[in-house]
């Protein structure tokens, strides 16, 4: 069965006696009177009052399998006739579930290009939206920016569930492998809850560094990392990013950006790395100790737990609370809530504070300076 767009309109501008159990579906209209509808690479989703309640009617314009695994008790079976070649046709089957009203992220991005402000609320709102992902049993399949819905409330929620993969699942249970444009270059091999990996990381890196610097995507309808070039190393956008993450500072979102040339679809720690963008840390009193972590660095407490996450390449003892850390080749020094308190990234090296003085070096010369950051003599 291969039914199309204009031919599931056709059928629903006129339902009477073309449905099995809905009754009363009205189709609705924009503006300018035309019927609310987008069509997908399988599917056409109209707008429409099935009674009191504005649902999304998902109809199919080729053969799914997995739907009901799916989509559960939303799947309504051979639910609409649709003329396919005169008095002929088939019965097709409907998803019905919430509309839920707003724009695409998509949108969101290309009408927000040049805002940092909103940019980095976007690119927060992300973040909140995968850890809630990562969080779950199963996974989308076809994480992208064309795929998550932004509420009138500024909520992000995703939609097009049908690449998505769940515990019972097979290899041979998928028949959609995402939009490649967002997946890791082996994505067609695997199946399985690592699938939302790298689209995840992809969109958090590019969301985060358009705030910093909006002039990265050249391409509206792109996002300014290429997976094939980052996986390969050849991305200088994403060398570019890395090296703006690690001279603001900003070490969750380099150690995110580094997953990107991972040679697997699996991230190691991304869930880790995500869950630690939506904790707040509060400055401590109580003492700080080095602590490490699959060769990163971060800092505990007396009793070995973790106040400031493991995220740096290198790292000092406390002093004066304020400890030296390196993110990739860039210094900074951090107070005991893991914030940037002196920025470095300027600097070839430093030597930690002690007895409220610490370095800065910069070529040949040494400079001292307090814990301010001002310098010193």
């Amino acid at each position: 069965m291969v039914c199309s767009a204009y031919q599931y309109l056709s059928s629903l501008v006129e339902p009477y006696g073309l449905l099995r159990t809905l009754s009363n579906v009205r189709l609705c209209r924009d503006s300018n009177g035309q019927p609310v509808c987008s069509v997908g690479n399988s599917a056409a989703v109209f707008k429409a009052m099935v009674g009191d309640r504005i649902c999304a009617l998902r109809c199919y314009t080729r053969h799914k399998r997995n739907l009901h695994a799916i989509y559960r008790e939303a799947l309504l079976p051979a639910e609409l006739f649709v003329y396919t070649d005169g008095d002929r046709g088939e019965w097709c089957d409907v998803v019905i579930g919430d509309w839920i009203e707003g724009v695409t992220l998509q949108t969101a991005i290309v009408s927000s290009l040049g805002d940092c402000t909103k940019l980095k609320s976007l690119a927060d709102g992300f973040d909140t939206l995968a850890c809630q992902l990562l969080a779950q049993e199963w996974a989308h399949g076809d994480v992208k920016p064309e795929n998550i819905i932004i509420d009138t409330a500024g909520r992000m929620h995703l939609i097009d569930f049908d690449a998505m993969w769940r515990p019972e699942f097979t290899a041979s249970d998928s028949d959609e492998s995402g939009t490649r444009a967002y997946q890791h270059p082996d994505r067609s091999e695997v199946f399985g809850k690592e699938i939302d990996d790298y689209p995840i990381a992809l969109i958090s890196t590019s969301l985060h560094a358009l705030a910093l610097n909006p002039t990265l995507q050249d391409d509206a309808d792109s996002l300014p990392v290429s997976p094939d070039k980052a996986v390969s190393g050849t991305d200088t956008v994403l060398a570019q990013i890395e090296r703006m993450f690690a001279s603001k500072g900003d070490a969750l979102h380099y150690r995110i950006a580094r997953l990107l040339h991972s040679p697997q679809p699996k991230l190691h720690r991304l869930a880790e790395f995500m869950r630690h963008t939506q904790e707040r840390i509060t400055p401590s009193n109580r003492t700080l100790h080095l602590a490490e972590q699959g060769g990163l660095w971060g800092y505990c407490d007396d009793d070995g737990l973790s106040i400031i996450p493991p995220i740096y390449d290198c790292g000092f003892e406390f002093g004066d609370d304020r400890a030296a850390v390196r993110i990739g080749d860039r210094w900074h020094f951090v107070d005991t809530a893991g914030n940037v308190a002196i920025n470095c990234a300027d600097c070839d090296a430093v030597k930690p504070f002690r007895n409220g003085v610490a370095e800065k070096i910069i070529g040949n010369r040494r400079i001292k300076i307090d814990k301010t950051g001002k310098e010193i003599g």
